[in-house]
């Protein structure tokens, strides 16, 4: 990729739940571009409808996002080999079940599917990147990355890993990232949303982490189910997508 395109799609990148509107100013002033290529790159986005400019001068992400978040529902092959083995899932455990992918250095829900068609209670739901060092979706991801890029990641969120009690340092969390690597399984209470806990297991492509499979229920009724049976059906399911994807390639 060129390295004005670049540049220009990292405006995007800007556009979060935190802050979803930007001015012209606050975006050349936080991406350090002149105010003539600022306003050159938000034009072009805008013109193609990732962007769109509302009353004040402000910026919004642009409907384009929409049409494109359907066409990859619809086109995902992820989502088409995975949507089948995932209702069956749901349909066999009673709890939803969220399939996520890694992108660079997030983790985001691309599926999702409630028991019943019932509405997800969930705060993380598909397309809302997760925290990378939170919860058992990003942590069995985590465990399965290569070393050099969690040493990478160790190095740049030494405090935000410490704060997630996920080790103090590298060989502590090393350690707990093998230990889940190993189990082939995460679990985690409440780090997410309260009351809630989260069972996940991870989904290869060509030997490499993909993403993830969660499963997740009401924490206080975690000690009702039968945890290793749970796990157990998780785990197929995930192989199963896993077998999928690598018989598709």
């Amino acid at each position: 990729m060129s390295t004005s395109l670049s540049r220009m799609l990292s405006i995007l990148d800007l556009f979060t739940d935190l802050k979803p509107i930007w001015t012209a100013e606050e975006i050349t002033n936080t991406l350090n571009f002149s105010m003539p290529t600022g306003y050159r790159y938000l034009r072009a986005l805008c013109d193609s409808g990732l962007l769109a400019r509302v009353e004040g001068g402000y910026y919004i992400i642009g409907p384009k996002i929409i049409k494109l978040d359907n066409h990859m529902r619809r086109s995902d092959p992820i989502i088409a080999i995975g949507k089948s083995v995932i209702e069956e899932l749901v349909n066999n455990t009673g709890c939803e079940v969220l399939l996520s992918n890694l992108y660079n250095d997030e983790v985001i829900n691309i599926y999702e599917k409630t028991p019943n068609e019932k509405e997800s209670n969930l705060s993380y739901s598909r397309g809302r990147p997760h925290p990378l060092f939170t919860g058992s979706t990003s942590k069995i991801i985590l465990a399965n990355l290569s070393r050099n890029r969690l040493m990478k990641l160790y190095k740049e969120n030494k405090l935000i890993i410490s704060k997630a009690k996920l080790g103090d340092n590298w060989e502590d969390f090393n350690k707990l990232l093998s230990k889940m690597k190993r189990d082939e399984f995460c679990i985690s209470h409440g780090e997410l949303d309260e009351g809630v806990t989260g069972i996940a297991v991870p989904i290869f492509q060509n030997n490499q982490i993909k993403g993830s499979l969660t499963l997740t229920l009401p924490t206080t009724r975690y000690s009702v189910f039968n945890i290793e049976n749970l796990i157990e059906l998780l785990k197929a399911a995930a192989n199963e997508i896993t077998d999928l994807i690598s018989r598709q390639a």
